[in-house]
């Protein structure tokens, strides 16, 4: 890749939900890039229209272009025009909430997050969201997919986020891959009070799709979640495969 072209979605990937507004210095801090580079950066990203800058705080922001690119990608997403309907009733029918995500490096993005269990008011996810990929089902159901030479290497940029906690972190992640390859998915109680459960799709020729459904902790019990959410969440990963394993070159 054009090592221009490289450092210009450097800049891109430093603006995250709640980080909208950057100046150059935190631009070179969130990059890595000399701050002569990002300045030359910015200024073209400006001139073409992918940054606005803000002469009052002195500082970058995304350009309406961005968001156009966004929503491309996501109605161009056959998986989720399948899905959705499906995850729309499961969430309503349960009061539970049902999301579509896929990897990017050590994060989950959501696709489409279909929410109907008020009680995660303090949690605000949406399209576009990221977790982490080590902390929760939906990144554990990913490494699943994985070989164990591509899991290596991405545990060890997850390992730098985590360097004090990364032994006990690195067992919690093994337990969840075994989870999956005994039950057909893993839970995870990432955030206080919220547990979540979740299955890769698993095609090879599709991006790496994981779905998951998320509840609040003590409405239901690990009984439950096996006799009611599990085979809800299989049957939807299951209609996905389905749906798309025709075009698969594996199969």
């Amino acid at each position: 890749m054009n090592r221009s072209v490289q450092r210009a979605l450097l800049i891109f990937r430093a603006f995250r939900p709640g980080i909208g507004r950057l100046g150059n210095a935190e631009l070179a801090e969130r990059t890595g890039l000399a701050r002569s580079t990002v300045s030359r950066l910015t200024q073209t990203l400006v001139e073409s229209g992918f940054l606005y800058y803000d002469m009052e705080s002195a500082s970058y922001r995304l350009a309406a272009v961005v968001l156009s690119l966004a929503h491309a990608f996501r109605l161009d997403s056959d998986v989720l025009d399948h899905a959705l309907p499906i995850m729309r009733k499961m969430a309503e029918d349960h009061c539970i909430n049902v999301g579509l995500a896929v990897a990017d490096r050590t994060d989950m993005v959501y696709l489409e997050s279909v929410r109907r269990n008020r009680r995660e008011l303090s949690r605000h996810v949406a399209s576009g969201s990221r977790v982490p990929i080590e902390l929760t089902s939906l990144g554990r159901a990913y490494l699943f997919t994985l070989s164990a030479t591509d899991r290596a290497a991405l545990e060890i940029s997850m390992q730098e986020r985590h360097p004090d906690d990364w032994t006990k972190i690195l067992a919690e992640i093994n337990r969840s891959l075994a989870e999956i390859d005994r039950e057909g998915y893993c839970s995870v109680s990432w955030q206080m009070g919220i547990t979540s459960i979740a299955s890769p799709l698993g095609l090879k020729h599709l991006p790496p799709y994981v779905f998951n459904i998320s509840y609040a902790t003590d409405e239901y019990s690990q009984r439950e979640v096996r006799s009611s959410l599990k085979p809800l969440l299989l049957d939807l990963v299951g209609s996905a495969r389905e749906a798309f394993a025709f075009v698969d070159p594996s199969a």
